[in-house]
């Protein structure tokens, strides 16, 4: 199966869990290091701007660099914009050296945040630039 639905289908199966079931159950089932969903939002990324990420994916490791962090251009049309605005945005990652990282889950940390997973895809064709995209609303 690949990345992207099996990540889709885990979130999924997540939020069903966190319904039929009680919260302090499923927040103990979920890892430690996850972090709480108000930590996802341009505020929270646009400080960590030129700071370094390690990335993990099935035992490799790499480095990037958060190089920008780009904000939903038009909400127009959400339920609530300034939420949009907030909470849908992408992360632009580079490498110092040209890397072949395919898309898929990574987990990414840095010093200061716990660590996450998302989804990782190149961009520019540059083998240096990726992005993470992030659509919470």
């Amino acid at each position: 199966m690949p990345q992207r639905r099996r990540f889709l289908l885990q979130l999924g199966a997540a939020s069903v869990a966190l319904s039929l079931g009680k919260a302090g159950e499923v927040l103990a089932a979920a890892p430690a290091s996850a972090p709480a969903a108000a930590d996802f939002s341009v505020s929270a990324f646009a400080p960590m701007v030129g700071r370094p990420f390690k990335l993990v994916r099935d035992g490799a490791s790499a480095d990037l660099r958060l190089a920008r962090v780009v904000p939903l251009k038009n909400a127009q049309g959400h339920a609530d914009e300034k939420r949009a605005r907030e909470r849908c945005f992408t992360l632009v990652f580079r490498s110092e050296q040209p890397s072949a990282l395919e898309e898929g889950i990574y987990e990414f940390s840095t010093a200061g945040r716990p660590a996450f997973s998302a989804f990782m895809s190149p961009i520019l064709g540059d083998k240096r630039s990726y992005q993470v995209v992030f659509s919470q609303v």
